[in-house]
């Protein structure tokens, strides 16, 4: 017999032609399961990004999620990240080795333990060896 606070979850992540993906599983004590994903981007072209870059976040301000493009021009490690205002750590969206390319994470105005985070300003950190980029976003609830 199960415990009634255990809680039970199925991830089903789908690949789709050639896209690469990472998911990340939290549970929160609210009972909210939550699932990043962090998606490579193919493109028509099959050429590589010439600089990386933090590229589009979209929609800014954004209700209940938003997208954040960025593109690496070498193979190494990254951290992308979101921070609030005050420079704490809100949630870690993508760490570790990624090869060159363009990728997708998408964000839904929740920390590292699934909970919501309140309406305001925050930013979008991607780290690299190539250098440190943040652009500024906005939650609207």
């Amino acid at each position: 017999m199960k415990h009634p606070r255990t809680p039970t979850i199925a991830v089903v992540l789908l690949l789709i032609f050639g896209a690469t993906a990472q998911a990340r599983v939290s549970h929160g004590t609210s009972g909210i399961l939550t699932i990043d994903t962090v998606t490579a981007v193919n493109d028509d072209t099959g050429a590589l990004p010439q600089a990386t870059t933090l590229a589009a976040i979209y929609p800014n301000p954004f209700n209940p999620r938003t997208v954040i493009e960025f593109e690496l021009a070498e193979t190494g490690f990254v951290e992308l990240a979101i921070y609030d205002v005050g420079g704490r750590l809100v949630r870690v969206m993508d760490s570790g080795s990624r090869s060159a390319g363009r990728y997708r994470a998408t964000w839904d105005g929740q920390d590292n333990a699934g909970r919501a985070v309140p309406t305001g300003t925050y930013f979008c950190r991607l780290n690299t060896a190539q250098g440190s980029q943040t652009r500024k976003l906005t939650l609207a609830r």
